[in-house]
């Protein structure tokens, strides 16, 4: 992809620059829960890129984390269809992995739990229970309705609770 820097009027790189560093953090977050740690920094570069070519479209700068996080929203999506690849792993082959269970907090584990979600369920579970968007913010970001975006937690935590109970089970 090739970013035009040299159409930016002097002051909107480095206001982009300070802006991209305050919201850096939850988006790397995102970006790892929604694309898992081995494709995160690909997912990112590919949104920052995105964001910055679309920068003088953006009306409001005080919005540039959710507008930011709707881009990386769209890649990831994009990134699913360019490589037909769906992270969703059969829960019989998730819970097959008990080692890691047995620290929640471990990055592994937590990309192992995420993507035993549809990708509409992770990316609802990375908006609202991770990042801790309000449901109205998260179903914005999400490009769907609070009711919506409820339904898709609903079934995440169902399936998540299947699955904690599957490994429990494993591991008795």
């Amino acid at each position: 992809m090739r970013v035009r820097i040299g159409a930016m009027k002097s002051g909107e790189l480095s206001r982009f620059e300070a802006l991209l560093d305050e919201a850096l953090p939850v988006a790397s977050r995102v970006a790892r829960g929604l694309a898992g740690s081995e494709n995160a920094e690909d997912l990112l570069a590919e949104a920052v890129a995105s964001a910055l070519t679309a920068f003088r479209s953006l009306r409001d700068e005080s919005r540039f984390t959710p507008w930011l996080l709707t881009i990386i929203r769209n890649c990831y999506r994009m990134m699913l269809r360019r490589r037909r690849l769906c992270r969703v792993v059969p829960l019989e082959a998730a819970a097959g992995h008990t080692q890691s269970a047995a620290n929640p907090g471990d990055e592994a584990w937590l990309d192992e739990v995420l993507a035993a979600l549809r990708p509409a369920e992770r990316e609802a579970v990375v908006l609202h229970y991770l990042e801790g968007f309000p449901v109205a913010d998260a179903a914005r970001i999400a490009r769907t309705n609070p009711g919506a975006l409820n339904m898709r937690l609903a079934r995440a935590r169902k399936r998540l609770a299947e699955l904690l109970t599957r490994r429990t089970n494993d591991e008795k």
